[in-house]
């Protein structure tokens, strides 16, 4: 089998060769592996496989495998039988290895994998490409989520939720990793259509790369701000808000089934955001925000909900959870029932008037 195991000792198995002939997935991998340039793994089966004398074979982090090779069993086969060792992988992006039988002489060979072509080029869209992960407006900050939509971006659908080791973030999900401002983003979500990651440390240039299985994408610039507040929304554009229970404030109706029930005049509620710019103190880059300390925004955070000012409470990350602040504000008691514009303000930049609350009594 092929498995993962954290320095705590904690086991995943990836995938379970099978046992019976002719397996098409490979039998008895005898070698240990490989991770090439593309962030995957590759390694060997000694037998089975598609024509019965051994594979070799990519497995994803996610543990998604496909059999890159399938050797033959019969005696004098020319491209060899039966691999039984590691393989390695050169500057082009070649794959090498042996096998304990076959070739000429049917005492073996030594072959190479090419890297296979890609038949759709990956690119990020040239408008739009990549956006604030909140307000999917333009504009990203430092320690702020981004969303970067594009054509074969990821060749899989995952997401970091198996790839954070004692509590650091990853930098590389399926192959996958991020580049803004020539700092490394933190990879949450990959599809072959979007990809949402954390920009930590952005300063100056708004350079985005994306590399995909050791292809970079031709880069885009995005424009970079010291503060690009913004709220996280649900359906209908409204704000992703809960009481201090973690109930929703939201319009019911908003979620199918769901009974829900809007914030009322002089609730206390809480905001959640992103781009809200530097803590006091410093919060840690690259791992989730520790719950042993409370990182309150360095900059004044106000909100004003239908243009009436709201009582801001606080601002700051979120614990357990990274670049996500949470606001908590009172809804002002003079507000009559109705959708209301909400409207954060930090450092004279404003998030977009275009997200919504419901107030209801």
């Amino acid at each position: 089998m092929v498995f993962k195991i954290t320095p705590a000792g904690a086991l995943t198995t990836l995938h379970s060769f099978c046992s019976q002939a002719g397996c098409p997935d490979g039998q008895e991998p005898h070698s240990g592996l490989l991770q090439a340039s593309d962030g995957n793994l590759y390694g060997t089966t000694s037998n089975g496989g598609p024509n019965g004398g051994g594979t070799a074979f990519k497995i994803m982090l996610s543990g998604m495998l496909t059999t890159i090779y399938g050797s033959c069993s019969l005696t004098g086969c020319a491209d060899g039988n039966y691999p039984e060792a590691s393989l390695i992988q050169i500057n082009d992006g070649s794959l090498y290895g042996t096998t304990f039988l076959g070739g000429a002489n049917n005492d073996g060979t030594v072959f190479r994998l090419g890297p296979a072509p890609s038949t759709v080029l990956p690119a990020i869209s040239q408008s739009g490409g990549v956006v604030n992960g909140a307000s999917f407006l333009a504009g990203i900050a430092p320690n702020s989520w981004i969303t970067i939509t594009g054509t074969n971006l990821s060749p899989v659908t995952d997401t970091w939720a198996n790839s954070i080791v004692n509590g650091n973030l990853p930098t590389m999900l399926d192959g996958v990793s991020v580049s803004v401002g020539g700092e490394p983003a933190y990879i949450c979500y990959v599809s072959p259509t979007q990809i949402n990651a954390l920009a930590a440390n952005v300063v100056g240039s708004g350079v985005v790369t994306v590399t995909n299985s050791g292809e970079t994408i031709p880069e885009v610039i995005a424009a970079v701000e010291s503060f690009a507040p913004a709220f996280f929304q649900w359906p209908g554009n409204y704000a992703v808000a809960t009481r201090q229970d973690y109930s929703l404030a939201v319009k019911n109706g908003t979620f199918a089934g769901v009974t829900t029930t809007p914030a009322a005049p002089g609730d206390v509620i809480i905001l959640w955001g992103s781009g809200f710019g530097p803590t006091s103190p410093a919060a840690p880059v690259g791992v989730a925000t520790p719950s042993t300390t409370i990182y309150n925004t360095a900059n004044k955070v106000t909100v004003t909900v239908g243009g009436a000012p709201a009582t801001v409470y606080g601002a700051a990350l979120a614990s357990g959870d990274a670049g996500l602040y949470q606001v908590a504000i009172q809804i002002p008691t003079s507000l009559a029932n109705g959708d209301y514009a909400v409207v954060a303000t930090v450092s004279s930049a404003q998030s977009p008037s275009t997200t919504l609350i419901t107030v209801q009594n």
